[in-house]
């Protein structure tokens, strides 16, 4: 079954159809397929000679695999399963490749390459590698128990040191999410200070993340302010925020709570640029994080309502946005250091 045509692109190629080298269509459609018994829908890609008006779509070599790979992680979330790149994202956390992740799990030497590419792993592999995705003590246990598997010497010891470091980070991890949830002890009912929604830091750095894929130029500052607006439309709507983030009055406008410890979360990948080496004055630059496994997803509405402030003010500098939040209702009738309630939300300007 195929649904609407989306066109990629234009590619100059050898066209298999025609024979010669000429431009054609890289497009997109989605397809149901049956894997396992089941069927599936899943996007294919493929090119389009437009010199013919029947048979006229082909695919090379590696056109072909990225639609194989991309039909079977179909399969793999609609059967709640770690798709490829999940798989992929768990070896880099922990800096091994697939051989030596084979050996860690104690399966055979190719099993994690053809779990990346062309086989769908079984429920009973799917569980372990949740597992050591999950939690890296019990990874380090699976690399002792299958020491034997690795040969003497280097390697061993720095894939040892390599999840040694996820532990000490996720214990990091771990304090400073509960830092941030101290600063929430009393905001645990939800109310209009919360946007009736207790705090939710998994969506919020989905929602970071989200952003920074958009917003190249994303700092500090500007992120905070376009949380708000995110948290204040979907208030506006739903009369729930996405966040549950507490936002107070401050000079730049509105700022949440606990906002420098939400930075530091590991999925929030920040760099700081020197702006100032005299004085030593930074700014922090929020970008994409793409090496991380959130923990939840945005719904297609979530993703909509952070699509508009994106686009709203996806021009906007800095200094721009903190005088246009500056005029919001929300912002000119409450004092220095209030709580920004959102009952002002229905005053938004966006």
């Amino acid at each position: 079954m195929e649904n609407k045509v989306k066109i990629l692109g234009i590619v100059k190629m050898f066209c298999s159809i025609c024979e010669e080298e000429h431009n054609v269509e890289l497009i997109e459609v989605e397809r149901e397929i049956e894997i396992k018994g089941e069927k599936v829908k899943h996007k294919e890609k493929m090119y389009r000679c437009n010199k013919y008006t029947e048979e006229n779509t082909f695919e090379n070599g590696e056109v072909w695999n990225e639609n194989l790979i991309n039909s079977y992680d179909a399969y793999r979330r609609q059967n709640d399963l770690l798709t490829s790149k999940e798989i992929k994202q768990i070896r880099n956390k922990y800096k091994i490749t697939q051989l030596e992740m084979a050996k860690l799990l104690g399966v055979g030497d190719v099993t994690v390459t053809r779990y990346e590419t062309k086989q769908i792993q079984d429920e009973a592999h799917d569980k372990i590698m949740r597992l050591i995705d999950e939690n890296a003590l019990i990874a380090l246990e699976y690399l002792e128990n299958n020491k034997e598997k690795f040969q003497k010497g280097e390697r061993y010891e720095t894939i040892e040191n390599n999840i040694k470091t996820v532990i000490v980070k996720e214990t990091l991890n771990y304090l400073n999410e509960q830092e941030i949830e101290a600063k929430y002890v009393n905001f645990l009912e939800e109310n209009t200070e919360n946007g009736n929604m207790s705090l939710e830091i998994n969506k919020t750095e989905a929602i970071i993340n989200y952003i920074s894929q958009y917003y190249p130029h994303l700092y500090k500052v500007k992120l905070m302010k376009l949380l708000w607006y995110i948290d204040s439309i979907a208030y506006k709507e739903n009369k729930k925020s996405l966040t549950g983030l507490v936002y107070t009055h401050q000079k730049m406008g509105a700022l949440p709570i606990a906002y420098d410890e939400l930075l530091k979360l590991p999925s929030i990948k920040v760099e700081e640029e020197i702006i100032d080496k005299e004085n030593y004055s930074v700014c922090y630059h929020i970008l994409p994080n793409e090496n991380y496994k959130l923990k939840v997803k945005l719904t297609e509405n979530e993703k909509e309502i952070c699509d508009r402030v994106i686009n709203k003010f996806k021009n906007f500098t800095t200094k721009e946005l903190i005088n246009y939040m500056h005029k919001e209702k929300a912002y000119t009738d409450t004092k220095p250091n209030e709580i920004i309630d959102f009952s002002y939300a229905k005053f938004v300007n966006i």
